[in-house]
């Protein structure tokens, strides 16, 4: 069980804020709107539903444990066979509230290093050549070339459009999947509370 998902209630009333903030993802200058779609919105909508649910049963699971195991410590049975167990869920209750700094970073999902060094690589060009047509439009330079540049430009323009789009595709997928992977997790989780609290005298 990890430490992550006895708090995953607070992760998930994060989530459904953080899905809205997937709509413009922190890329460099991508100022392109981006929407969400149904299909994503609807996928995200079912799987926050079961992190909710899942949430709720893991945190009443583990309040059951807990109270289980003082009630049999107190009547003065023996529980050392599950003192590995109990140490996990006693410090998991205790860790669900460190889980702030993690949940601020789930907020606004990054791009990967290599989208980032793409993205800052189109922007340099698209840069140099917006100087490089300034420059040239205040000497007077013959419309050919201005025109010349200005087509270089565009043509950067829409590559990093077409780059932001796909990014910003690639981390709603990303989303979706790290709640695929919270939600096998908490499944886990909740099976392994439920085993213990049958197994506990």
């Amino acid at each position: 069980m990890t430490r992550r998902t006895v708090g995953l209630i607070s992760i998930v009333l994060v989530l459904v804020i953080g899905f809205g903030t997937l709509i413009s993802v922190p890329a460099v200058r991508a100022d392109t709107t981006a929407h969400v779609s149904v299909t994503d919105k609807a996928a995200a909508d079912v799987k926050l539903a079961a992190l909710k649910t899942l949430g709720k049963q893991i945190r009443e699971a583990a309040k059951a444990v807990w109270e289980k195991a003082k009630a049999a410590k107190d009547a003065g049975k023996d529980l050392s066979a599950f003192k590995e167990d109990l140490k996990i869920v006693k410090k998991d209750l205790k860790s669900r509230h460190n889980l702030r700094h993690n949940i601020q970073r789930m907020r606004k999902p990054q791009l990967t290093e290599a989208e980032r060094t793409q993205l800052k690589a189109i922007e340099a060009r698209a840069l140099e050549l917006r100087k490089q047509l300034k420059a040239k439009i205040h000497a007077k330079a013959p419309q050919v070339e201005i025109d010349a540049l200005k087509a270089q430009l565009k043509a950067v323009i829409a590559e990093r459009e077409a780059l932001v789009k796909t990014f910003r595709a690639s981390v709603r997928a990303r989303y979706l999947g790290h709640l695929d992977n919270l939600i096998a997790q908490a499944t886990k989780d909740l099976a392994f509370l439920q085993g213990l609290l049958a197994r506990l005298p």
